[in-house]
């Protein structure tokens, strides 16, 4: 494999490497916003309960709503960031794509060497990986959705015990789903970096072969049998 071809693997590795990274922060917000939705989720759950009872019913009632409003904003900030995630996971998909057609270009017809053969493994599971974020964060993106979308407040004490409790269930599947993506995202970066640092050390066929090359015995000094 020329060092040409292998430059441009490493560029599309690193690619890839720094997508990830990034969607993994926004993966930090997003369980920031998920765990803030829960609580919000608690306080109105409570007022709920306690709008039942004839006594202040029309404060805890209004107090729901506020709760609700305070959900729907969240709820339209972890859509907003599940856009963006979904952007850096293609980013990343679009770069191990580049990556898997420099290596099958340059490869064809062309034995391949140990660690260029281990490059390949390193980086197809990278994409099975990559591969199955997409489905994770569409998911993400429609609990959030659909919450937002039970988050109507109401002065119906039946529609608000029934809002609260949608908006609840696609709240805790999205939390969930934040979960399961930053376990995915930890696997990938994990398959990028590596790949990463044998792509880059690959590019660099002189360097490497010095660092492998065997130590050169030190010359005899005189009358010294060898």
């Amino acid at each position: 494999m020329t060092a040409p071809v292998m430059l441009r693997t490493a560029d599309a590795v690193f690619a890839a490497e720094s997508a990830l990274r990034r969607a993994a922060e926004v993966v930090d917000e997003l369980g920031d916003v998920a765990a803030s939705s829960l609580r919000v989720l608690d306080d109105a759950a409570v007022d709920s309960f306690h709008a039942r009872r004839e006594e202040r019913r029309d404060t805890y009632v209004e107090s729901a709503g506020e709760h609700l409003d305070r959900l729907r904003n969240r709820s339209e900030v972890m859509r907003e960031l599940g856009e963006e995630l979904a952007r850096h996971i293609d980013r990343a998909s679009g770069a191990v794509d580049r990556v898997g057609a420099e290596l099958e270009q340059a490869l064809d017809g062309v034995a391949e060497s140990v660690d260029v053969e281990a490059l390949r493994m390193r980086v197809a599971a990278l994409r099975e990986v990559v591969t199955l974020a997409g489905p994770m964060v569409e998911s993400i993106s429609a609990h959030a959705f659909h919450a937002a979308e039970a988050a109507q407040a109401t002065d119906a004490l039946m529609l608000l015990d029934n809002r609260v409790h949608e908006a609840g269930r696609e709240v805790s599947r999205a939390d969930e789903g934040v979960s399961m993506m930053r376990t995915v995202l930890d696997h990938a970066r994990t398959h990028a970096q590596d790949s990463a640092t044998l792509a880059s050390s690959l590019s660099r066929p002189g360097e490497r072969s010095q660092q492998m090359a065997p130590p050169r015995p030190r010359d005899a000094g005189p009358g010294l049998a060898i």
